[in-house]
């Protein structure tokens, strides 16, 4: 499976300086081009990342680390404006470079010309290919081309916050449905860390809280997401819920959700 390019995320290191009262706490940014190659497990650990550091033109170093999904979701959170001031222009220009490329003759070493590519978007094509190889400094091939194309038109299409939500929120909900509760709400949470479509990840958050014996706490989330979204009617029938006691027909009582369990999108 070709590995997915998830964009630019950000992770802070905190060091302290100095001795005694003239110690203080110094927080370095640093930022990743991230890739997912997933495996298909269902979980916090359910996936392969593969992370390179900008340099500080804020593009791809083509130096590769892994880390497992557990790890990256804990620490790292995606910055939108340096991807799309950086690094998605070259990629886009990278990828119609590529889709001029004659068909009847392939892409070669023989063929490749660093001459025809600008530097930014030889940074980013150094950083996918590292990606895909491992290792940084190598040479575009014809077998390389396909997986490179599959990247490239990944790239113009993220939507970083949601798609960061939504993998969160779907390691939270197999936590939850395992009964692992105290994990899922730190999932939630940390999907909470970023600006976006909060409205039903709050729901979700609710239903721990409900689950866990926190009825006030889940009424809160819901008053929340009913705030971000007056429209969310499962949000204002859980809330009534809970709030009354009033049981439902569907789920063991827990209105928004489907006798076999599956959550609310």
């Amino acid at each position: 499976m070709v590995p997915q390019v998830l964009g630019v995320y950000v992770s802070v290191r905190t060091e302290r300086t100095g001795m005694g009262t003239t110690s203080r706490d110094v927080s370095q940014k640093i930022r990743w081009l991230v890739a997912c190659q997933s495996d298909g497990a269902d979980g916090p650990d359910g996936g392969r990342y593969i992370l390179q550091p900008l340099t500080d033109a804020h593009l791809p170093s083509g130096l590769v680390k892994n880390l497992p999904e557990a790890d990256f979701i804990e620490h790292f959170l995606p910055d939108t404006e340096c991807y799309e001031t950086f690094i998605r222009p070259a990629a886009d220009a990278l990828a119609a470079y590529m889709d001029e490329l004659p068909a009847d003759e392939p892409f070669s070493v023989e063929r490749y010309s660093p001459l025809a590519l600008s530097f930014d978007q030889m940074r980013v094509l150094d950083g996918l290919l590292a990606v895909l190889r491992g290792r940084p400094g190598l040479v575009p091939r014809a077998h390389d081309v396909p997986d490179l194309r599959a990247m490239l038109a990944g790239m113009s299409q993220l939507r970083m916050a949601p798609d960061f939500q939504n993998r969160v929120a779907g390691v939270a909900i197999g936590l939850r449905k395992r009964g692992d509760y105290a994990a899922a709400e730190y999932y939630y949470e940390r999907a909470l860390a970023v600006s976006g479509q909060e409205d039903r990840i709050l729901f979700n958050l609710a239903r721990v809280y409900y689950e866990t014996g926190r009825a006030e706490k889940a009424a809160d989330c819901l008053r929340r997401a009913l705030a971000a979204n007056p429209g969310l009617a499962v949000a204002e029938q859980f809330l009534r819920f809970v709030l009354t006691g009033a049981r439902s027909a569907d789920a063991g009582g827990v209105p928004g959700v489907t006798p076999s369990g599956k959550e609310t999108p």
